[in-house]
């Protein structure tokens, strides 16, 4: 990856999160979907991998991290972003869980029918109380 291109990915995905966390505070979720299920880019040579996004957005959300129980909110709506510009047709989706006589929360991607760039199985524990679109998209090539 060439140097700027790598600064300009630390530096859009840094902006990018800011904006999800500023917007969660302003708009409803339903609002932010929509604004976030972007049109894919168009297809551009060296374009960054996904991989390289969740590798700098971890690292900003360990520096900057969104709630102490954790980060998956910002980082799955910011991934979410990052996948549906990069023409895939993921699914975000919240769920709860009881534990220890209280309500958890977690949010995730999936892409057809399974968990996309999630750093372990603890979403299968949780009860999906929210999906993104509601089925996913039919791709349009």
């Amino acid at each position: 990856m060439l140097l700027a291109r790598k600064y300009w990915l630390i530096l859009s995905t840094g902006l990018v999160v800011c904006g999800v966390r500023v917007a969660l505070r302003l708009i409803s979720l339903k609002r932010l979907l929509h604004w976030l299920a972007c049109k894919p880019s168009p297809d551009r040579r060296g374009e960054t991998s996904l991989e390289d996004v969740v590798y700098y957005l971890d690292r900003w959300l360990a520096i900057f991290p969104y709630h102490p129980k954790g980060n998956c909110f910002p980082r799955t709506l910011t991934l979410f972003f990052y996948a549906r510009r990069a023409g895939l047709p993921v699914q975000f989706n919240c769920g709860v869980m009881k534990c220890d006589q209280r309500l958890e929360g977690h949010a995730w991607l999936t892409l057809n029918g399974r968990d996309f760039l999630e750093l372990s199985s603890y979403w299968k524990g949780f009860t999906v109380t929210l999906t993104f679109p509601s089925s996913p998209p039919v791709p349009t090539d």
